[in-house]
């Protein structure tokens, strides 16, 4: 009986640790997850990629995602003069935003916009750090954990033919030449900044367009030297994934897109995060020249929900 009952406790406590440790090793499950970001997350194809691959790995575990991206959005408040409308700050819609979706997890991306692909100035700069430091100040007070994702890199070579040097006039229209440089300056500060867990994707991405560029020199994965494209977007799900959860393993992004094509679950998880981000963000509201608001999330969750199971049938 006394070597029953020490057996049985054993049991017990290797169940406890290993309970434990799974659910310390699955960061972004069972918890509301909500992502911010400019346009390089409202296009959201990195978020797809995420929630196909811890589906697939993870499919007993909840996973709730919420990526309410805005193309233009900055988290410093600054913007270009010749710009066609001030571009919209994330702290217009924060509040409404962690109110409305009550997260316990935030993950945001911001910097590409807030150096006003300009020269490195002092001002930016702080206006940066100042508006980092609210997020991380608004998101904690909620109850909530922040993980920061640096800037993906500026590619200057696909628009070579318009960039601007030090001496002339630089903005969205004509981007700095140089102005890699200072989205790494914003990456290494990010990762310098203490008691926050940084996800680095400006260096991961700079690393993997370097080895693109010396294998093909005329070759890049951000196009119009911004905005990733499919493949980029890959590396930065992967990035993420390599950081919070290492025992996922994805390799080359031309295979696994090629076979993710013909996949229907990563058909629904790309449909349901479009609806889902594209109805969240109306109901929060933002302006961008115009604002939008909408009034009613019922009929997105409806869709949601109707997706929601089609998913589950394809996972088990």
């Amino acid at each position: 009986m006394k070597h029953t009952i020490i057996a049985f406790f054993t049991v017990l406590s290797i169940l406890t640790i290993s309970c434990t440790k799974t659910s310390q090793q699955l960061p972004l499950h069972n918890k509301k997850v909500l992502i911010l970001g400019n346009s390089i997350t409202q296009n959201g194809q990195y978020v797809d990629f995420m929630e196909y691959y811890l589906r697939k790995h993870y499919p007993e575990q909840a996973l709730d995602i919420i990526s309410i991206g805005l193309s233009s959005e900055t988290v410093s408040g600054d913007s270009e003069q010749d710009h066609p409308f001030p571009r919209p700050c994330i702290h217009t819609r924060l509040d409404d935003a962690l109110t409305a979706t009550t997260p316990d997890l935030v993950l945001a991306c911001y910097g590409m916009n807030d150096g006003i692909f300009s020269a490195k100035g002092d001002a930016r700069f702080n206006n940066y750090k100042k508006g980092i430091k609210d997020l991380k100040t608004k998101v904690e007070n909620t109850g909530a954990k922040l993980i920061l994702l640096t800037p993906t890199p500026f590619d200057p070579d696909p628009v070579k033919h318009r960039v601007a040097k030090d001496n002339e006039p630089q903005s969205y229209k004509r981007p700095y030449y140089n102005y890699n440089q200072v989205l790494k300056g914003y990456a290494d500060w990010l990762t310098g900044l203490n008691g926050t867990k940084t996800i680095d994707l400006h260096s991961y991405l700079s690393t993997k367009l370097e080895a693109l560029k010396t294998k093909y020199p005329d070759s890049t994965f951000i196009p119009d030297a911004v905005h990733p494209d499919q493949s980029g977007h890959f590396y930065m799900a992967k990035k993420v994934l390599q950081d919070l959860y290492p025992e996922i393993i994805i390799t080359d992004p031309t295979s696994e897109i090629n076979s993710l094509k013909k996949d229907s679950l990563f058909v629904l998880v790309s449909k349901r995060r479009q609806i889902r981000s594209d109805g969240w963000r109306n109901y929060i509201g933002y302006s961008r020249g115009k604002v939008v608001k909408s009034n009613d999330i019922a009929p997105t969750i409806t869709e949601v929900n109707t997706l929601d199971i089609k998913i589950r049938e394809l996972l088990h």
